[in-house]
């Protein structure tokens, strides 16, 4: 069996990628067959290498990275001795971050504008906790520690592991949610089901497009809820590093956003 062929039945087989995160991964590996790349240094350098003549940074770091995990997966798998992507070098862009992003408090407002109560309470724990949507979406109700206000996330990227604390008002509307439930999944459909991913993102998006005229994505929020803990409540990037589980520190720094358009309002006053 080819590296590619393995690849495509590992994420087909794979128990917690999110459908959207296999559909981009089969993609990334059907784009580097199409382009006749084999998993050598040499090759994948080549191959980033005029990728840079047609493709956006932010494409061809997306693509890095998900290869590079790919590459990690080969190696566990015996299949490579030495992940190849680790001596290859993309690029390196530098640009200065995107400012517009919506604001934690006025996510919030957002979130507890949106009518069902199950859709709310989801939304406003990403908002709360800063979780990944696959993440709150695959929540027990197990996964809550009640008495210390503790969530604990099972289904980290990366099969990472972490607790982090939640506020005890969040944690009181938790437990009034539950009612009586003692196990099973935390929001689940009137089937017992996860709660269904599509509906849950259009049902935050017409709130959004409702309160603000623009729509709102449950990464936002995780965004949101970055800059807030850093600006707002002075965190340092290890604390937001480890609430977020994230594996390197240089990934929460690309969510911190800045809370004023200063350095563009130094611009225009230079250019008036």
């Amino acid at each position: 069996m080819q590296h590619d062929e393995y690849l495509h039945e590992y994420l087909i087989s794979h128990p917690t990628f999110a459908k959207p995160t296999i559909k981009a991964y089969r993609s990334d590996v059907r784009h580097m067959e199409r382009a006749g790349v084999s998993w050598s240094i040499a090759s994948l350098q080549h191959y980033f290498d005029q990728m840079r003549l047609s493709y956006q940074p932010s494409t061809i770091l997306r693509r890095f990275h998900a290869l590079r995990s790919l590459g990690n997966v080969l190696v566990r798998a015996g299949r490579l001795q030495r992940n190849p992507l680790h001596d290859v070098s993309p690029i390196t862009h530098q640009r200065f971050p995107d400012e517009t992003y919506h604001d934690l408090q006025e996510g919030l407002s957002i979130v507890r504008s949106i009518e069902d109560p199950m859709y709310r309470l989801f939304f406003e724990v990403i908002c709360q906790t800063g979780l990944r949507f696959t993440e709150a979406r695959l929540l027990s109700v197990t996964d809550i520690d009640f008495k210390t206000h503790t969530l604990f996330v099972r289904y980290g990227k990366g099969r990472r592991l972490r607790t982090i604390p939640i506020g005890m008002m969040l944690s009181h509307r938790l437990l009034h949610f539950l009612g009586e439930r003692k196990e099973g999944i935390l929001f689940q459909s009137v089937t017992g089901r996860h709660l269904h991913e599509q509906t849950a993102r259009l049902v935050l998006r017409d709130a959004a497009l409702r309160l603000s005229g623009a729509p709102l994505r449950p990464h936002a929020l995780r965004i949101a809820y970055a800059t807030y803990l850093h600006h707002e409540g002075g965190c340092t990037i290890v604390e937001i590093q480890r609430l977020l589980g994230h594996a390197h520190p240089t990934t929460t720094v690309g969510y911190i956003r800045s809370r004023t358009n200063r350095i563009r309002e130094i611009l225009n006053t230079l250019s008036a």
